[in-house]
Parts: C-alpha cells; structure tokens; sequence
C-alpha cells in the first residue's frame, strides 16, 4: 500500500513541475513565466499552477521550509534540461512517425515506433526519479498535504512538458 501511494505522490508532483517546464521550453524571459496565458500570447485560458515549492501561499500551507525549497528547487533545475531534451526528441521521433504511417513498410514503422517508445520510456524514468529525489525532501505530513492539494485540482491531459 504504502508503495502505492509513493508513487501515486511521485505523479502529483510532477503536475506543477512540468507545468514550469513547458514555460521555460518555451523560452518565455523570467518577467513572463509569471504573467497571466494572455499577457503570454494565450495559452488557450491555460495558467499552469505556480510552484509548490516556491509560491509562498503554497509553501505556508505545506510548511515548506527555505532549505527544503532550495533543494527541491535544485532537483528540479538539475533535472529540467534532461526532460526537455527528451521531451523534443520524443516529439520530433512521433512526428516522424506519423509521416511514416502512410507510406513506409511495415519493418521501418515497427522500429521507428520501438525508438518512439524507447524515448517516451527514458522521458517516464526521468520525470519519475526527479519526483522521487523531491519525495525525499519531504516529511511524510509534506507528502501527505502534496497529495492533498493536487488531489483538489482538476485533472489535466495531455503532456505536461510541452
């Protein structure tokens, strides 16, 4: 049970931590990452939660502490370029797998969807042990009130790295 629910947390954490990372893929200057979708061109209504780690409100609420902060922050700068570099090959690798569908053999789909999910599963195995290394930042209260707060939000689709 008690794995279940670590990994259940791993994936809520994610949430804003993705969100972030669509906006500096982007490549929005700082004094934009923090302006409302329309100041940014319109993301669709689309505001991407702030950072849990970092919002103040969200950090009294979760009794986040300055160093906590700091290293979680730490984690998600480390990890952010690696999850960028997949995300962009994983997207270039679908799309040109979508072109293939119509006209190449049946072999050279095959291999290109192996290397398509090749890539989405290294992109997985990174967001996964990024969430991981934050987890165990927190105290199991944190983690408790984590779950809960991305429990109250509405569930989103798509990637959250684009």
């Amino acid at each position: 049970m008690s794995r279940y629910l670590a990994w259940a947390l791993a994936a809520l954490l994610l949430a804003p931590a993705a969100a972030r990372a669509a906006e500096c893929e982007r490549g929005q200057p700082p004094q934009q990452r923090g302006a409302t979708p329309d100041q940014r061109g319109g993301e669709q209504g689309h505001q991407p939660p702030p950072k849990w780690w970092i919002d103040p409100k969200l950090r009294s609420e979760l009794v986040i502490t300055d160093q906590q902060s700091a290293a979680v922050d730490a984690v998600w700068q480390k990890s952010l370029p690696a999850l960028r570099e997949l995300r962009e090959k994983l997207e270039k690798l679908e799309t040109a797998l979508s072109t293939m569908t119509e006209t190449a053999d049946e072999a050279a789909v095959m291999a290109q969807i192996e290397r398509v999910e090749t890539t989405r599963a290294e992109l997985n195995k990174g967001r996964t042990l990024m969430l991981y290394r934050m987890n165990k930042l927190l105290t199991p209260e944190q983690r408790a009130k984590v779950k809960a707060m991305f429990d109250r939000q509405p569930k989103r689709g798509g990637s959250s790295l684009r």
